[in-house]
């Protein structure tokens, strides 16, 4: 069911948009149509759509939104216009670009038309825009009031947003006709405890509105003083307390925080998920499948709690990330994100942004002025093996947080909510994660920068679960990808990345000889000697056609060698392979668990897997849980990256095998892995 008005607001007051590529022609209650309007004049980019919240004309919604390359060239301007030919104020603050220097990716604020509750409306993003002003702060700084209170201390923080507006050198993550925003950052040493920091993004707005997200980040490392913490804390704006908690405990490493505002919520924006999939940014997840109305009835549930309001509550992630099995926060983004990017639905957007809030409370975030890296760290592990520094942290992770960190089980909670959104402190959660995904990989697989080398001392690959080695890779992407250019981590996540992706072509000659007629598999550690989930070889895919779509030469080589056993596993049956045994659960690529020379052609591999009982035969009795849906997602990621006639042959005999969790009805229930390739996709305006 849809929720009320009441929890419509509620929810809305959670995130600052929300997005789909939803085509449905339904009308609205004032007659105008919610279909995604589609690129028709010179200069268009792509569509959006507006759903309203009540807020009054010219509230002034705040988003992001990635671009292919050369859609918005960098002397080009951005333009926003109505289907009837009425423009709209916009602003586009350009975080990150590519090569060619047009925009990848900036935060965008657009001033909007008065829409009632629900209501929906179509918006173009153009290029035919004029250079505009900024937005003069002196009135409304005047206006408004912005305190902060910890234990028995005070800060203006409107005096602060002030001097930060006024100081020329300073650098505003959002300037223009529409908002300023800039951040302020203050130690907050606390009963002898040092690794305290204030983390505030305050924006105004042209609609007169200020808008705070305060967090509270106790991710101080390699100092003395850092430990645990307690405090109250009061913010108001305006006067008006807008949140008030009691902090018990609150571990090294963690942060968290929350989004404040002074005015109604401004109307939630649905971009283009399908345009946001051609560049990479995201998976193509199918908008015509529709998900159970369960689903969401259940986030909007969750989202309206009392537990969930709770400072550093784990908001449904799952705390243990050894355990495994039908996780929604595990794959290429989580159920809440494939929901938000298949439906636009407001309650799939509050949760998700709520998970990527509940990132900060995850004990990965070490900051020494910078989140840490191996330019500084060169032989840092932050397990708690690592030892005394320079090895390991001064003061180690508390093994009483109540997380158990596991990359080969680590979710994207943040990279989703950050695109969509723009919220600076989503992109602190990707960078923050992404260090932990090196430096928390243990040197003697990931190498230190004596050795010899490409990718020695950030390899994230060698000797790590294949599964492991796609999430940190997964994360190492989207953070290099994302980061604004003139972020001081991005040098190095960009490089560190496309190491690894140098690291894993330069394999490929030794892996090919070794693997023979069936080569194209990842090796690595899988805890059943002689054996190779190949679903781990899906999740790899999914970080490789990702980074392929967005650019990388060495990814594409990557990928194109994987498809030879990504495709081949289906489409081998007359060389002695059960095509029913591609979605398998285990595959012997070895003839018995003491043989370590791979097994060269499908015809052993098909041989061993009947001799060793691990065979489906003509049936699916080895292809429990979501393995075939797994292997339908990696084929579609790898025909829209490289548009493989063997891969769209494999996807079409899987997709019509019958194989368990594969129906429509299947995918309504649990859509985190209904991706689909670009032909396929019902809905869609291209």
């Amino acid at each position: 069911m849809r929720p009320t008005r009441r929890q419509a607001a509620a929810l809305a007051a959670l995130t600052t948009t929300s997005a789909c590529a939803q085509t449905s022609q339904a009308q609205t209650a004032q007659g105008q149509t919610s279909s995604l309007p589609c690129p028709s004049q010179p200069g268009d980019i792509v569509g959006l759509v507006l759903e309203g919240t009540a807020a009054p004309a010219g509230t002034v919604a705040v988003f992001g939104q990635a671009f292919r390359p050369g859609d918005l060239p960098r002397e080009a301007w951005p333009a926003a216009r109505l289907a009837d030919g009425r423009p709209l104020p916009v602003q586009a603050d350009v975080k990150t670009r590519h090569p060619d220097g047009s925009a990848r990716y900036a935060v965008m604020a657009l001033a909007c038309p008065a829409l009632s509750q629900g209501a929906r409306l179509g918006v173009m993003l153009t290029r035919t825009g004029q250079p505009t002003g900024r937005l003069d702060p002196a009135p409304l700084l005047a206006r408004h009031s912005a305190e902060l209170w910890l234990d028995d201390r005070r800060l203006d923080l409107a005096a602060l947003l002030r001097t930060a507006l006024t100081d020329r050198s300073a650098r505003l993550w959002q300037s223009g006709p529409l908002a300023l925003q800039a951040r302020l950052t203050q130690p907050l040493p606390l009963f002898g405890v040092t690794s305290l920091r204030l983390v505030a993004d305050l924006a105004l707005r042209a609609d007169g509105s200020l808008w705070a997200e305060i967090w509270l980040r106790n991710d101080g490392a390699m100092r003395a003083g850092g430990g645990a913490v307690a405090y109250p804390l009061r913010v108001a704006l305006d006067g008006r307390d807008l949140l008030q908690v009691q902090i018990r405990r609150q571990h090294q490493y963690t942060g968290w925080g929350r989004l404040l505002g002074t005015a109604v919520p401004p109307p939630l924006v649905r971009p283009d998920a399908g345009y946001l999939a051609d560049l990479g940014a995201v998976p193509r997840f199918d908008p015509a499948t529709g998900v159970q109305p369960a689903l969401l009835s259940a986030m909007a549930s969750a989202v309206l709690s009392r537990d969930w309001q709770a400072p550093l509550d784990s908001r449904h992630v799952a705390q243990d990330m050894g355990s495994t099995g039908g996780r929604a926060d595990i794959g290429p983004v989580t159920q809440a994100q494939a929901i938000w990017l298949m439906t636009g639905d407001v309650r799939a957007a509050a949760f998700a942004c709520g998970q990527a809030e509940a990132a900060g409370a995850i004990p990965w975030h070490f900051w020494d002025g910078a989140w840490m890296d191996t330019r500084r760290w060169p032989r840092l592990w932050t397990d708690g093996r690592g030892g005394p520094p320079p090895g390991g942290l001064l003061q180690p992770i508390s093994a009483d947080t109540g997380w158990n960190l596991d990359s080969a089980h680590q979710p994207d909670l943040a990279t989703v909510p950050y695109l969509l959104t723009g919220r600076r402190a989503f992109l602190d959660e990707m960078q923050a994660q992404a260090s932990w995904c090196v430096l928390g990989q243990w040197t003697g697989a990931r190498g230190t920068p004596d050795r010899p080398g490409t990718a020695e001392g950030v390899n994230v690959v060698r000797d790590n679960q294949v599964r492991g080695a796609a999430w940190s890779l997964r994360q190492l992407d989207n953070a290099a990808w994302l980061a604004p250019d003139d972020d001081p981590t991005a040098p190095w996540l960009r490089a560190t990345a496309a190491a690894n992706w140098a690291w894993l072509r330069a394999q490929i000659p030794r892996w090919g000889e070794a693997q023979g007629e069936a080569q194209g598999w990842i090796p690595g550690a899988y805890g059943a000697p002689g054996l190779l989930p190949p679903w781990q070889q899906d999740y790899f895919a999914f970080t490789t056609a990702a980074a392929k779509l967005r650019g990388s030469q060495d990814a594409a080589l990557v990928l194109s060698w994987m498809s030879n056993f990504l495709a081949g596993r289906f489409l081998a049956e007359r060389s002695g392979f059960v095509p029913n045994d591609g979605a398998a659960y285990l595959l012997a690529i070895n003839a018995d668990a003491q043989v370590s020379a791979p097994l060269r052609s499908w015809r052993d591999i098909g041989q061993a897997m009947r001799a060793r009982g691990l065979s489906n035969g003509a049936g699916w009795s080895k292809t429990g849980g979501d393995y075939a849906q797994l292997a339908l997602a990696s084929l579609a990621m790898l025909i829209d990256a490289t548009d493989s006639r063997e891969a769209r042959a494999a996807w079409h005999w899987l997709r019509n095998a019958g194989a368990p969790f594969t129906s429509q009805a299947d995918y309504r229930r649990d859509p985190q892995f209904n991706i689909v390739p670009r032909t396929e996709v019902r809905s869609t305006c291209r």
